[in-house]
């Protein structure tokens, strides 16, 4: 058996992506979907709690799952689910989860969908990040203002640190060995060093920071500012905003290559691509509410929050390459090469 504790590569903008697997969290059933390559169902990974925030392991073939459900401090929970209501207060931020209150983190073996080990942590967790060095876990706690940093050698949180009101993504940065950490709350985006569980600097946006991504060789952060509209791309090293997108309406998930960006502007029902050297950009309606994407091999996933759809779609071209049913509404996608 893989060793559960080797650690987790990150997710970073490539040049070139290798044939994958992909893991998709269906929320409150607490499942995760598997497909195989050609986006064909291999089965389901069942026994955990409400799973939104999933990442992977490219080397272990380990997956880290997060979950929206709260427990008591010490205490193995029964499987148990979140309202739509709760789940939709917790994007706005929720409740203080209070020091009473845990959640499980959860290691999965990929290919035999065995669950190897579970940690707990304080508060719900909304997504997970992998740290460059392959050791560290991020998770994010909106109800805490809060990221715990998971040592996955020893299985141990290190610290819980404040990075801003509600931090939604976690984004590692392999130059610096940091996180990038998305603060909803106050539209700032931290760098955390999970070393030593300290945020080394902060930098402002005009909006909201969520979903977002790290284009690693230009030193670019995609993110999406998700209340005001709009895709911004930023310096990863200054903090310096140099381009927006005005997309207009609430938008979700984000996606991106070296030559485009994805988003899914989830208000208007709409999935679009902006070139990045042009500034030309696609919109289709291809259902309702698109949420989570990722950009996997040649096509580009979209999940549906209002149906219990995934839809594959041609990258360019946008058009609808095939639907998939899911049994909830698909959540934070992993790769696994």
């Amino acid at each position: 058996m893989r060793n559960p504790l080797l650690a987790i590569g990150a997710v970073v903008i490539t040049s070139s992506a290798a044939i994958a697997d992909v893991y998709i969290p269906e929320g409150e059933l607490g499942t995760v979907l598997h497909l195989n390559e050609v986006f064909e169902v291999v089965g389901r990974i069942e026994g955990l709690d409400n799973v939104h925030g999933l990442a992977g392991a490219t080397n272990r073939g380990i997956l880290v799952a997060g979950s929206l459900t709260e427990t008591e401090v010490g205490m193995v929970p029964k499987p148990s689910e979140v309202s739509e209501e709760d789940h939709a207060a917790h994007h706005g931020g929720g409740e203080d989860a209070g020091p009473a209150a845990s959640s499980l983190v959860t290691l999965v073996d990929a290919d035999s969908h065995e669950i190897l080990r579970r940690i707990e942590v304080p508060g719900i967790v909304h997504h997970v990040g992998i740290s460059s060095d392959e050791r560290f876990a991020a998770v994010t706690h909106p109800g805490l203002d809060a990221v715990s940093l998971i040592d996955l050698e020893s299985g141990e949180v290190t610290a819980t640190v404040t990075t801003g009101p509600i931090p939604e993504y976690a984004i590692a940065d392999p130059k610096t060995g940091n996180f990038f950490v998305s603060n909803a709350g106050n539209n700032t985006i931290s760098e955390l060093d999970p070393e030593d569980g300290i945020v080394k600097r902060n930098f402002k946006l005009q909006g909201p920071p969520k979903h977002m991504l790290l284009d690693a060789e230009a030193r670019q952060l995609i993110v999406s500012e998700s209340d005001t509209g709009k895709v911004s791309i930023v310096d990863a090293d200054s903090g310096e905003t140099l381009s927006s997108f005005e997309i207009s309406g609430e938008l979700h998930g984000v996606s991106a290559d070296k030559d485009a960006i994805w988003s899914s502007a989830r208000e208007r029902d709409r999935v679009v691509r902006i070139d990045r050297a042009t500034g030309e950009r696609l919109e289709v309606n291809v259902g309702p509410e698109p949420y989570h994407m990722a950009r996997v091999d040649d096509a580009l996933l979209v999940s549906s929050a209002a149906k219990n759809e995934l839809w594959v779609l041609d990258p360019e071209t946008l058009d609808l390459i095939k639907t998939l049913e899911t049994d909830s509404t698909g959540h934070q996608f992993a790769r696994m090469p």
